[in-house]
């Protein structure tokens, strides 16, 4: 009785982790995909409105800096 049980989780655990590699990994890498092209879009944004990094504040210097780690 306790082998059906121990079997019965181990089924129920496979198709939970085979639904959730169909699902949850599919939507971290797109949602992955979307940030880092956000962050491609703003640190280049910085850099051109601060003439190649030559004018540019604190604010958007430690924003730069922040992205260029990720």
């Amino acid at each position: 009785m306790t082998t059906d049980i121990a079997t019965m989780e181990r089924i129920e655990r496979e198709k939970r982790d085979a639904l959730h590699s169909q699902v949850v990994v599919p939507n971290k890498e797109k949602n992955f995909h979307q940030q880092n092209t956000k962050d491609l879009n703003t640190a280049r944004d910085i850099f051109k409105k601060s003439s190649e990094l030559d004018n540019i504040s604190m604010f958007d210097m430690d924003k730069f800096r922040e992205i260029m780690r990720r």
